[in-house]
């Protein structure tokens, strides 16, 4: 236990030490403030004590501490602490372990009594001190705004501090393991970036194949739906068809025009419902290629490290136990085209957020990156415990 906590007050004294460490804790609390000095009245947006008439932000359309909320979730959390501060996170932990490695180092380090697999896992655990300690000043800092500026004080919106850097462990354990086989600063953080350039195309790539997948579900309702109006339309036309043939032949010759009309009716309702069928078998032969095609995408994407929607989670829980509410001004009568078919916007919403919660669950999120992240620790322990240094 002592070993453990000196390496813990070395890692906290190096990252004192680093530049790009300050500089990204000054950068927060300049957001800080900058989140701090926004804000929305009944008019629209507020900067500081000046008003500006924006009727989509007014608490009118968004209540304040909603407001704030939304603002912490996607700009505070979803661009700066996922990827500015991240970034920065990478490219400044990228020597740990490098250095950690290197001759001289690793013999002073090997020389203590504590065992390779933990002189491994815990000097990664003191690697995710950089991120944890911006975390948790940024949150907490936010926290205080929200309570402040917007009246609410929520607790949930702390829950961003473990979802953050878990995140993080994700990434900086392929750049651990990749800076512990190389030995190289550069090619742990190319590496670590390509590898996040990777899983985020895997990510979207579930994603889009999931709404296409969604919108040629819908798709294939309607033309089933259309395809029962068009058969019980040509059924009763056909009924009215035969029953005028039935007269005619029976010697009722003022009819015969009437039933040329009729059959003309019932033939061209006849070929609709022959084209709908068509039209049907080929919308459910495209849902079976979408399908198949999704679930390639989130076969990739189960044994991968979701970061993006690792992150999405904290909205996710925000809008469920927080209260946050997302302003949406979408018409239920509008549509909008998605993958070349026309789906109404407000039932496409909410029929992806269904697909959303039952495919991508905080389980399967969480548990199945999490895993990978372990098989990865799991291999860099084990090249470390059989390297010869």
């Amino acid at each position: 236990m002592t070993q453990t906590l000196a390496l813990f007050v070395d890692a906290y004294r190096e990252l004192n030490h680093r530049k790009l460490f300050w500089v990204t804790l000054a950068i927060s609390a300049f957001i800080v403030v900058a989140f701090a000095a926004v804000g929305n009245d009944e008019e629209g947006l507020t900067i500081f004590h000046w008003s500006i008439p924006f009727p989509f932000v007014s608490t009118a359309f968004i209540p304040r501490a909603d407001f704030y909320k939304f603002i912490f979730s996607t700009l505070g959390v979803g661009f700066w602490l996922s990827w500015i501060a991240s970034i920065i996170a990478l490219v400044s932990t990228a020597s740990i372990f490098p250095d950690f490695v290197d001759r001289g180092s690793i013999d002073l380090m090997l020389s203590k009594p504590i065992g390779r697999a933990r002189l491994f896992l815990t000097k990664f655990a003191t690697g995710l001190m950089f991120a944890a300690v911006q975390v948790t000043v940024f949150t907490v800092a936010a926290f205080l705004v929200i309570g402040i500026r917007g009246g609410d004080w929520e607790p949930w919106l702390l829950i961003a501090i473990p979802l953050v850097v878990i995140f993080y462990s994700y990434l900086f354990a392929v750049q651990a393991v990749i800076g512990l086989v190389t030995r190289s600063v550069i090619a742990s953080v190319i590496g670590v970036m390509l590898f996040w350039m990777a899983i985020s195309l895997v990510q979207s790539g579930d994603t889009v194949t999931l709404a296409w997948r969604v919108t040629q579900e819908i798709t294939v309702e309607r033309r089933q739906a259309r395809l029962e109006t068009l058969s019980e339309n040509a059924a009763r036309y056909e009924s009215e068809r035969l029953e005028l043939s039935e007269k005619v032949r029976a010697g009722d010759e003022s009819l015969e025009e009437e039933l040329a009309e009729a059959t003309t009716k019932s033939d061209l309702r006849a070929a609709r419902l022959i084209d709908a069928r068509d039209e049907l078998m080929d919308e459910e032969e495209t849902l079976e290629i979408a399908a198949r095609v999704n679930d390639w995408f989130h076969a990739a994407n189960t044994v991968l490290p979701k970061t993006g929607e690792t992150i999405g989670l904290l909205e996710r829980l925000l809008v469920k136990y927080a209260g946050l509410t997302i302003p949406d001004d979408s018409d239920p009568d509008d549509s909008v085209r998605q993958f070349g078919a026309m789906v109404g916007e407000r039932e496409f919403k909410e029929r992806m957020a269904e697909a959303l919660d039952e495919s991508h669950s905080y389980l399967w999120i969480l548990g199945t990156s999490l895993g990978f992240e372990a098989l990865v620790l799991g291999f860099g322990v084990w090249r470390f415990s059989r390297r010869d240094f």
